[in-house]
């Protein structure tokens, strides 16, 4: 089902993105959270409303991750002077930025700030 729906969301952007005369909506529907619906949606049916949150709470993250890839990707591909590169570069800050804010909001930060 996750992958249907996630699969489906990307194909729909690309078409979108191909007979648009403006070329930056397919960016904007590249956004469209399809699977992070179908991850909680997933997790709702399969193991109730606790584990749908924590899915949640994880896609919280792992978008403040996307906001840091994009804004990385915008800045290094320019600066590398190659977009292979430069995307690579901003994947790297998508994880990082993604793992330090679920570490962060789960509450996991002990290597952030040294409590324990």
């Amino acid at each position: 089902m996750r992958f249907v729906l996630g699969g489906t969301a990307v194909v729909l952007c690309y078409v979108i993105s191909v007979i648009s005369p403006v070329k930056f909506i397919g960016g904007v529907f590249a956004g469209f959270p399809a699977v992070m619906v179908a991850a909680v949606l997933m997790a709702g049916l399969k193991d109730g409303d606790r584990e749908a949150a924590e899915v949640a709470r994880g896609a919280v993250a792992g978008m403040i991750g996307c906001t840091a890839c994009v804004l990385a990707a915008l800045c290094l591909i320019g600066v590398m002077g190659s977009w292979p590169l430069g995307l690579v570069a901003a994947i790297l800050v998508w994880g990082v930025t993604a793992g330090t804010g679920n570490m962060i909001i789960s509450g996991k930060n002990r290597v952030l700030t040294g409590k324990k």
